[in-house]
């Protein structure tokens, strides 16, 4: 079964489409509106599953949180280490302890302190790509820093 498009004005100056099938079947009218209706439905509709499927998708897709640069750490002067605010008493026991951002401890050539990269104070949550998507654009996740570098938990 072929079916062939045919433009028509008609006496208001409105398009029409006119199918009608090579065969000998029934011929059929549909204005041009309503043709560009459908037409908007579908793209519609094509658009809102493919969201659908991407919100799907994205639970299986994770992203991990990374330290900002902004976060509050401890550095010891002795060993040029930095330590989690979290951390144990028998790393900073008989050192010189003081708090900076990660990112000045960082220019001042300190190190990770390996038992707090251990207990992994310095990895973040792991985040659905939705939901880091979300923080992007401005709503509030669970996050394991503030804004202002302060550690949350």
């Amino acid at each position: 079964m072929k079916l062939t498009l045919l433009f028509q004005s008609s006496k208001k100056g409105a398009f029409e489409t006119s199918h009608r099938s090579t065969s000998g079947g029934k011929s059929f009218r549909i204005s041009w509106n309503l043709y560009m209706k459908k037409k908007y439905q579908i793209i519609t509709v094509i658009a809102l599953s493919c969201l659908v499927i991407g919100f799907f998708l994205s639970i299986y897709i994770t992203v991990e949180e990374k330290i900002p640069p902004n976060a509050v750490v401890v550095i010891t002067l002795e060993d040029k280490l930095y330590h989690s605010i979290h951390f144990d008493y028998s790393c900073v026991a008989g050192k010189t302890a003081k708090t900076t951002t990660l990112e000045k401890a960082l220019q001042a050539g300190y190190k990770p302190d390996p038992h707090c990269r251990e207990l992994g104070y310095f990895r973040g949550n792991r985040l659905f790509l939705f939901h880091y998507l979300l923080s992007k654009i401005g709503f509030p996740v669970n996050s394991r820093w503030d804004k202002d570098g302060n550690w949350l938990w």
